[in-house]
C-alpha cells in the first residue's frame, strides 16, 4: 500500500511551483482514499456474500448447488461456524458451515486473483477445527480415534480471468515439484447453473462492478442502480427487496462519503500523511507516520472502528494501539 519509489520526471521535480513537501502530502491523501474506495467496493460484495449466506434459506440453497445429489441433508443439518472478527479478531472467513456432522465447508468470494487464498484456508481450517473439537468435547490425547467432519474449500471468484484453473493447490503454488507434507486444495467456482443462487450472486456482483466503474464518484448511485437492474433481471430478487440486505450495501456508500470528507478535511489542512522528513521521495518513514496518524484520528472521529483502523495499517489491534507514530523508528 505504500508504493514504489516514484521518479520525478519532466516538469515535476524539485524546481515545481507547488513545493515538493504539500505536493507529497496530496498524492499519499490521494493514494489512501483510492485503496480505501477498493476497499470499500470490495467490503460491499463480501458483506453482501455473508449477509445472503449466513441466512438459513440461502445457506441451504448453497449447499444444494455444491452437493445436488444430497437429497437427505435439510435446512436444520446445517450448522453455521464462520469465524467472526469480532470472536477472532486477527481471522475471520466469508463463510463456514458444519453438514450434519459429516461436512466441515467453507467458502471464499474473491474478485481479485490471490493465490494466499490457500494459505488463508490453511489457518481457517485449523482454527475451524479447533473450535469444533472443542464444541464437541473431544479428546486428541487417548487412543480412541476422534470423528470429525470432512472439509471441502470452495473459491468463488467474480473477477475477470483468462486462466481459470479449477482447483488451487498449496502444495502447487507454493512449495512445486519439492516434496511436502502439507495440501490444502480449494475448487474455484466462476460460475454456476443459470438461476441458482450462486449463479445469482456472481451475477450481482458483475452488475454492481459494472454499476461503480459508471458512477465513480457516487457509490450510493452505484447500489442503488446495482440494486435496480437485478430486480430487473431476476437476480437476488427476494433478497434485496428486503430492508436489511440494502442497508448493508447502503451503509458502506455512507462511510464511504465520511471517510472522503475525513480524508479531504486532513488533506488540506496539511496533515493526511503527517510529517514528511526529508527532501527525497525515497524515504518512508514520513508516509507510515501519516497513515498511522491519521488512521488513529479517523477513529477519533468515529469514522473508522479500531478493527478497521488495524486491518489498513496491516497491524493486530493491541499493535495498532499501543503504536505512537512520532516516536516510532524503521
Amino acid at each position: 500500500m505504500y508504493g514504489k519509489k516514484e521518479k520525478l520526471t519532466g516538469t515535476d521535480n524539485l524546481w515545481s511551483e507547488e513545493p515538493l513537501k504539500k505536493r507529497l502530502q496530496k498524492q499519499m491523501a490521494e493514494k489512501l482514499l483510492e485503496a480505501s474506495e477498493d476497499k470499500i467496493n470490495r467490503n460491499i460484495k463480501d458483506s453482501v456474500f455473508c449477509d445472503l449466506f449466513g441466512r438459513q434459506k440461502y445457506l441451504y440453497q448453497l449447499y444444494q448447488v455444491l452437493h445436488p445429489e444430497d437429497t437427505e441433508t435439510k435446512t436444520d443439518d446445517l450448522t453455521i461456524v464462520t469465524l467472526s472478527r469480532i470472536i477472532v479478531r486477527e481471522m475471520y472467513n466469508d463463510l463456514g458451515f458444519v453438514a450434519g456432522n459429516r461436512l466441515i465447508v467453507l467458502v471464499e468470494a474473491q474478485s481479485s486473483w490471490s493465490e494466499n487464498i490457500v494459505v488463508r484456508f490453511l489457518m481457517y481450517l485449523g482454527e475451524t477445527y479447533r473450535r469444533y473439537i472443542e464444541k464437541n468435547d473431544l479428546d486428541l490425547y487417548t487412543t480412541r480415534k476422534v470423528e470429525i467432519p470432512r472439509p471441502e474449500l470452495y473459491v468463488v471468484f467474480t473477477g475477470n480471468r483468462r486462466d481459470r484453473p479449477e482447483r488451487i493447490s498449496l502444495k502447487k503454488c507454493f512449495f512445486g515439484d519439492g516434496d511436502s507434507c502439507l495440501e490444502v486444495e480449494a475448487k474455484v467456482i466462476y460460475d454456476s447453473m443459470q438461476g441458482d443462487i450462486l449463479n445469482q450472486f456472481i451475477t450481482f456482483s458483475k452488475v454492481f462492478d459494472k454499476q461503480r466503474m459508471l458512477y465513480k464518484s457516487d457509490l450510493g448511485k452505484a447500489v442503488q442502480e446495482a440494486i435496480r437492474i437485478c430486480r430487473e433481471q431476476d437476480v437476488l430478487v427476494e433478497y434485496l427487496q428486503e430492508e436489511e440486505a440494502a442497508a448493508v450495501m447502503f451503509t458502506f456508500a455512507d462511510q464511504e462519503r465520511e471517510f472522503k470528507r475525513a480524508l479531504k478535511k486532513e488533506r488540506s489542512e496539511g496533515e493526511a500523511i503527517g510529517e514528511i522528513r526529508g527532501q527525497t521521495l525515497g524515504e518512508t518513514r514520513g508516509r507510515i507516520q501519516g497513515k498511522l496518524e491519521t488512521l488513529k484520528k479517523l477513529v477519533e472521529k468515529g469514522s473508522l472502528t479500531i478493527e478497521e483502523a488495524a486491518e489498513e495499517a496491516h497491524m493486530s489491534v493491541d499493535k495498532f494501539k499501543e503504536v505512537d507514530p512520532n516516536s516510532m523508528s524503521l
